[in-house]
């Protein structure tokens, strides 16, 4: 009602093919990870779905390269930097994403605490990135835009390497101290990173390549849950002493599965069962968190090799490139 339409004065056709090759490819491999991570990596129909995955994104690629209207600009990864913005980008997202969802079942089947309580908790962590994005552009003179994004993701790995030693009764101001610096960390990187894609870019191709970074959040935050949380679920599995007499595969599905099979048996074996779910929960917490802690260490040094050179004040004719 009060803002003009924004239309595109030459719309580009969507290609149905490529559609159907990136979703079904995801899918796929989606699918071939959790496969694995719950009944093994030695399933058929895992490998199977796998490899068409990883064929159909190929295919995707490679018909993005010759399209004359392509869903995505594969031809602006030919640019390092713009390669490793998109990257680290998508890391940090995947490694977020997936922990937000992870801390939330730890406060609330861990430490059993509400839904309210366990919200306001993660509430620190979202606070110190507005704050990071705060002071992102005032770093960018004396670091550099790699030294930036390269500190932020340090930052957030140092984090996820302290979530790796959490325990079943731990103090939560430790883990807020975590989430300050890890949730500052993450400001710096993405405020930096999402100019990096526009300075990177030709100006031409501006409103593309923010289209790209924008698809990058979506694909990292949906890929992070699916393999973090596949890591999470395979190490609470194999880490978990079922009790005797209590089905042992319903317990290992997951600890709320445990939870609600625990209630259903006599208070012994119930507690024994719950004692066991929660430990091989915060076994496969600490895990996933010094798996993503070496993600983020990997990311950073991506940035910091990867964005050298990257001009530190991006023209202003290439911020109205991106804006129309």
């Amino acid at each position: 009602m009060l803002l003009p339409e924004s239309r595109d004065p030459r719309p580009r056709r969507i290609d149905p093919l490529s559609v159907v090759l990136s979703s079904a490819g995801i899918v796929a491999v989606v699918h071939a990870v959790k496969r694995a991570a719950h009944d093994g990596a030695d399933q058929p129909d895992a490998w199977v779905a796998g490899a068409l995955g990883l064929a159909g994104l190929a295919w995707f690629a490679w018909r993005q390269g010759r399209l004359a209207q392509p869903l995505i600009d594969v031809r602006l990864f030919r640019r390092r930097a713009f390669s490793a913005s998109i990257g680290t980008n998508l890391l940090a997202i995947f490694t977020m994403t997936a922990m937000s969802l992870i801390f939330a079942w730890y406060f609330q089947l861990v430490l059993g605490w509400s839904p309210l309580q366990a919200g306001l908790a993660g509430l620190p962590g979202g606070l110190s990135g507005a704050v990071g994005g705060f002071l992102a552009a005032r770093l960018i003179g004396p670091l550099g835009r790699n030294g930036v994004v390269a500190l932020g993701l340090l930052l957030n790995a140092g984090a996820f390497l302290f979530y790796g030693s959490l325990g079943q009764d731990p103090s939560y101001l430790p883990i807020m101290v975590a989430m300050l610096a890890g949730g500052l960390g993450i400001g710096l990187a993405f405020t930096v990173n999402n100019d990096n894609v526009l300075a990177t870019a030709p100006r031409e191709r501006a409103g593309a390549a923010a289209a790209v970074s924008e698809t990058s959040f979506e694909l990292g935050g949906a890929l992070g849950i699916a393999v973090l949380g596949s890591v999470l679920t395979a190490a609470y599995s194999e880490n978990l002493r079922v009790p005797e007499g209590v089905p042992a595969e319903a317990a290992r599905e997951s600890l709320a599965g445990a939870m609600r099979l625990a209630a259903a048996l006599p208070p012994e074996q119930a507690t024994a069962l719950l004692g066991a779910a929660r430990a091989a929960f915060v076994e496969g917490v600490r895990v996933t968190g010094r798996v993503t802690a070496g993600l983020l260490a990997v990311a950073a040094v991506l940035a910091l090799v990867g964005l050298r050179g990257v001009p530190k004040v991006i023209p202003d004719e290439v911020l109205s490139g991106a804006r129309s």
